[in-house]
C-alpha cells in the first residue's frame, strides 16, 4: 500500500521520534511510504493572493509544492499525520496544507446537480499521531479539534470502507510502543 505521510513536528522536536517509528513501521511491513515534512517547507506561510483566487477556478494548484503533494495524494492508498496538538487543535503548518492542497477536484468533486462528493476515494486508510501538553480528558472537552477535522470531516472525502487509526502521546514521553502496534495493523 502507498502511505502518504505528512509531518509536521517541529525539527528540533523532542516527540520526532514517533515520526520515525511510524516511518520504520509502515516500511517493515512492506508499505511504499512518501514522506512530507511541512515545518521548513513554503507550507509555513499563509495562502497567497494568487492561490486564494484560484481555489475556486480551473486549476486551484497554483505552486510546484501544492502540485506534487495533490498528486501524491492522488496515488496513496493511506494518509498518515503526523504533528503536536497546539491550544486543542491542529498546527498552523498542517491547516495550511490541507487549505492548500485539499482544494476542489482534489479532496471533492461536484456532481451534475453541484453536490459535493469525496474526491479520494483511493484512501482507504486515514490516521494521525499527535502528542499533546494536555490530558485526554482537558481534550475532549475542549472538542479535540483536530481529531474531528481529520478522521471526521477529511475521512467522509475517502473511500465509504475507509479505516481510521488514532494514536495520542502525551508531549515527551515515548510512544513509540503505541505508535507501533497501531500501524502494524495497516
Amino acid at each position: 500500500m502507498k502511505v502518504l505521510v505528512l509531518d509536521a513536528f517541529p525539527l528540533d522536536s523532542a516527540d520526532r521520534g514517533l515520526v520515525d517509528a511510524a516511518l520504520d513501521t509502515l516500511r517493515t511491513n512492506g508499505h511504499e511510504v512518501s514522506h512530507r515534512v511541512l515545518c521548513g517547507s513554503p507550507f509555513e506561510t499563509f495562502m497567497s493572493a494568487a492561490e486564494h483566487s484560484a481555489y475556486h477556478g480551473d486549476s486551484p494548484l497554483v505552486t510546484p509544492e501544492t502540485s506534487e503533494d495533490a498528486a501524491a495524494l492522488q496515488e496513496a492508498h493511506g494518509l498518515l499525520f503526523c504533528y503536536p496538538t497546539n491550544m486543542f487543535t491542529l498546527p498552523a503548518v498542517l491547516k495550511s496544507w490541507l487549505e492548500r492542497v485539499l482544494v476542489p477536484g482534489v479532496s471533492f468533486v461536484f456532481n451534475a446537480n453541484g453536490k459535493v462528493r469525496p474526491g479520494m476515494t483511493n484512501i482507504k486508510r486515514i490516521g494521525m499521531i499527535t502528542t499533546s501538553v494536555h490530558d485526554k480528558a482537558a481534550t475532549r472537552r475542549a472538542g479535540d479539534s483536530g481529531r474531528r477535522t481529520i478522521l471526521r470531516n477529511l475521512r467522509m472525502s475517502c473511500h465509504t470502507l475507509c479505516k481510521r487509526t488514532f494514536v495520542s502521546v502525551p508531549a515527551g514521553q515515548d510512544g513509540t510502543a503505541d505508535v507501533r502496534h497501531a500501524l502494524s495493523r495497516w
